[in-house]
Formats: C-alpha cells, sequence, structure tokens
C-alpha cells in the first residue's frame, strides 16, 4: 500500500507538471561581460551561471533538469570545448566546467533542454527546447609563474616489485623554497594538476584518495575501480602513477601491474573499471604477458602478467606549488622502455663517473653465476672509490 501511495504522489506531481507550459524568457547572466576575477577563490566565491526567468512560473520538481549546451573557448583558441552543463528542480544553471587560474574564457551556448524523468522507464523525457545562445567573456587572474622544473624516471617490466625497486627523482627544495619566498614548504599549497590544467587538492590526489594515479590520458583515477566522486563518473582504468611527497623532495613512480598465476584454461581476457556510460572514456591499452618466474629452488613459476603501459611511450603528471601570488610548476615524466633498453638505462647510471672494477652476477637466492641467467639477476657493481651498487636485470 505505501509503495501503490508513493507512486501516485510521483504520478500527480507528473501530471501537474505536464499540464502547464514552460516558457523560456531571455536568460541573464550573473556577471557582466569581460568580467576579471582576482583568482580562482575569488571565481569560487561567485562562478558563472546562466540563468533562465521561468515566466510562466512552470513547478519544478527533483525529477525535471535543465540541460544547457556550450561551446567554451579557452584564451585564443578558436576551436571549442563542448559541455554541458545542468540544474535539477531549478532554472540557474552553474556552467560548471573546471575553469583555471591564469585563463580568460568565452562560453557560447548552443541550446538547452528542459527534461524530467520517467521513473516508468527509467529514462528522461524531454519537456521542452530551446534554441536562443548567450554569450559571456571573463578572466581568472593567476599567480605567477616564477619556476619551473622538469624531472623524469624510467620504467619497464624488468621492475617486477615496484616498491622495492623504487623508481624516483628528487626535487631542490631549497630552490622551490627559494623561487616561492618562503622559509618550509608547509607555507605553500601543493595541488596536483589535470590534463587541462585544474587543480586537484591533496586529500584527492594523494594517498587518501587517488594517491597518485592516472588513466590513459593523464587525468586522476582510481587503482581499484569504482565511482571517482572528484569526477562524478565511474573510474577509468588506472595505467600510471606519479606521486610527489608531502615536502615536495621528490617524486615517485609507478605503473599498473597485476600478477595471476598463469592458467592455460584461461581465455585471457582482460576488463578495467571503465566508463559505464555515454562519455568518452580514454583509449587504454590491455596488455599481458607469460612470465615465466625462477622461484630459486630449481622450480619455475608461469604467472600472467597484466599491464596497460606501452613500450616507447611517455607519461607524464604535474604539480603546482603555490605561495601567495606566485607558483612554481614541476613537471614529471615516466618513460616506459623496454627491457633491454632499461638495463642499458640501469648500467649507464651504475657507471656515470665511476670506474668499474668488478662485476658480480647472484640469482635471487642468492648463488652467485659466471654470467647472468635466464630470467632476473643481481648484479652488483664494485667501483674505483670503493662503491658497491646492486641492480636487478632481467635476461630474455
Amino acid at each position: 500500500m505505501k509503495k501503490f501511495y508513493l507512486l501516485l504522489i510521483f504520478s500527480l506531481a507528473a501530471f501537474t507538471s505536464q499540464a502547464q507550459t514552460f516558457q523560456w524568457g531571455t536568460a541573464e547572466w550573473n556577471i557582466q561581460d569581460n568580467w576579471v576575477f582576482n583568482d580562482i577563490v575569488d571565481y569560487e566565491n561567485t562562478r558563472v551561471v546562466l540563468t533562465y526567468p521561468n515566466p510562466a512560473n512552470y513547478k519544478l520538481t527533483f525529477l525535471n533538469v535543465v540541460a544547457v549546451a556550450c561551446n567554451i573557448f579557452v584564451d585564443d583558441a578558436t576551436e571549442p570545448v563542448e559541455f554541458k552543463a545542468t540544474a535539477q528542480a531549478s532554472t540557474a544553471v552553474d556552467i560548471s566546467y573546471p575553469f583555471v587560474e591564469g585563463h580568460k574564457y568565452r562560453i557560447v551556448t548552443t541550446g538547452s533542454a528542459l527534461v524530467q524523468a520517467n521513473l516508468a522507464t527509467y529514462t528522461t523525457d524531454t519537456l521542452s527546447m530551446n534554441s536562443d545562445s548567450y554569450s559571456i567573456s571573463f578572466s581568472i587572474l593567476g599567480p605567477e609563474l616564477v619556476n619551473t622544473f622538469d624531472v623524469e624516471g624510467t620504467m619497464s617490466l624488468a621492475i617486477t616489485d615496484q616498491n622495492w625497486d623504487l623508481t624516483y627523482s628528487l626535487l631542490d627544495v631549497n630552490a622551490i623554497k627559494e623561487s616561492l619566498g618562503i622559509s618550509d614548504i608547509s607555507e605553500a599549497t601543493i595541488y596536483g594538476l589535470q590534463s587541462n590544467g585544474s587543480y586537484v587538492p591533496y586529500e584527492y590526489y594523494g594517498p587518501g584518495y587517488f594517491d597518485g594515479w592516472r588513466d590513459a590520458d593523464g587525468d586522476y583515477t582510481l587503482w581499484s575501480g569504482g565511482y571517482n566522486h572528484f569526477a562524478g563518473h565511474n573510474a577509468y582504468p588506472a595505467v600510471y602513477s606519479i606521486k610527489i611527497t608531502e615536502d615536495a623532495d621528490s617524486i615517485y613512480y609507478f605503473f599498473y601491474d597485476y600478477w595471476k598465476e598463469y592458467d592455460p584454461e584461461d581465455s585471457g581476457e582482460t576488463g578495467g573499471s571503465g566508463m559505464q556510460g555515454k562519455q568518452r572514456a580514454p583509449k587504454t591499452s590491455y596488455n599481458s604477458i607469460i612470465w615465466d618466474w625462477d622461484n630459486g629452488d630449481g622450480t619455475i613459476t608461469q604467472y600472467n602478467r597484466l599491464y596497460r603501459v606501452d613500450e616507447g611511450k611517455d607519461y607524464k603528471g604535474s604539480y603546482l606549488i603555490k605561495a601567495d601570488k606566485k607558483y612554481v610548476l614541476i613537471n614529471a615524466t615516466m618513460h616506459f622502455v623496454s627491457i633491454d633498453d632499461y638495463n642499458a638505462h640501469i648500467n649507464n647510471l651504475s657507471s656515470e663517473g665511476k670506474q668499474i672494477v668488478s662485476t658480480e652476477y647472484y640469482t635471487l637466492s642468492g648463488a652467485r653465476t659466471s654470467q647472468p641467467q635466464h630470467g632476473l639477476n643481481i648484479v652488483k657493481n664494485r667501483f674505483a672509490d670503493g662503491s658497491v651498487k646492486a641492480t636487478k636485470i632481467f635476461v630474455k
């Protein structure tokens, strides 16, 4: 009986709404043309809203949505970014595009529609459409770029335990602080940057949520999949991670890497936590390889190793460190190379500026060999200055 009563209420609400005729009227922006926001905080306090007057006083319920299609031109671009903004139970539509400091924008609407959710069919019905176009221009002033730091790391399938063989770049914290005119990094705010330059605060880019993981387009996503609350859609597949430490002294690099024991009866199909909707998802590679793992006792276990990076491709991530009206930019690049190129890279790093006096080879179990064996090997280089460096290499 209760369920029937609720359905009757919804039906009456729909009937009442449809008995009226929605009138659009002439919409108005909440800001004047060529408005200038002092910074992103000033923008967030005001935002950009287009409001239709609804002169017939059409009763909007939570089932009603006003959708506005826009072309957004960034700086002097001639090709727009297509965007849709919506308002539920309201005709005040917030143009919720991720606007960024230091840019100017022009918004041109291309059409609007009033829709209503149909509870019986789980679809939306279009009640009214409008083709009037409205435009607005504005700028968001930003801090001054005072320095840029470019770092890079090299990764490969040769790395089988990414937490043991950490790949990282050191950042010059003193140079960062000097550039910003601060005495401690805690006086600055660190933001992760999306591919379009929009800010991502620590509570999202940090270890409590994204943990540095990005999709194939370079935007933040969840390693384990599920719903991405920051972006408002199901998480795109994670491909790689570029992390910055809280004190901004290092960048760490990782790539998506999943192991399971090889089963010849398994079809080998791989999935992912892709977008479940009509929005465009990044084009993602799904790679797998059968890996012979040397157990160190004369036995081999075969694994199916799944990964989403491609050899020869670079993967990027940036961070912005801001203090007062200034900021520094950290651009990090992860090179994903073949196993042979990675081994050559490691050997070059080991011998750079130093003379190697001896090289020793070991299996993972610690047994010394006269030359590298098939699979993973530990290479120990001894230098003329007395230092020793051990690295892992993979031999096909």
